[in-house]
């Protein structure tokens, strides 16, 4: 399968505890793996949350995989708690195999101890 679009965004808003979110992935229109980096400004500290995502593949929901926060990140650069202030992240992804058309991946951090969203990645894959 070959990748013919990879495209990424912030989905999330004002009332996000993230802000100034920017996003870039290595290589930009990756076959197999890629790098993510993630750039955001925290208006305060993150002891703990979950990462949920939901997926769709032709506009199909086809997962919707909650994981706690804090051990998602531990295969990147950085680890909980996400001080307020500056985070700069850095983590390895995977293009998923087995599939071909359109998938969409959103993914959004949540803040468990007052159910606020940090933030909002929204990935689409054309294979």
């Amino acid at each position: 399968a070959t990748v013919s679009q990879f495209t990424y965004k912030s989905c999330g808003d004002s009332t996000d505890i993230a802000q100034n979110v920017f996003l870039n992935v290595d290589p930009q229109l990756p076959q197999t793996d890629y790098t993510l980096f993630l750039d955001a400004d925290l208006s305060r500290e993150i002891t703990q949350g979950t990462s949920n995502y939901r997926v769709t593949l032709n506009g199909l929901p086809i997962s919707t995989p909650s994981n706690d926060l804090c051990t998602e990140i531990q295969n990147s650069n950085i680890t909980c708690p996400l001080y307020q202030g500056h985070l700069a992240m850095q983590s390895k992804g995977t293009i998923p195999s087995g599939v071909s058309g359109k998938i969409v991946i959103t993914n959004e951090w949540v803040d468990t101890t007052n159910n606020q969203r940090v933030l909002c990645m929204q990935f689409t894959i054309r294979i």
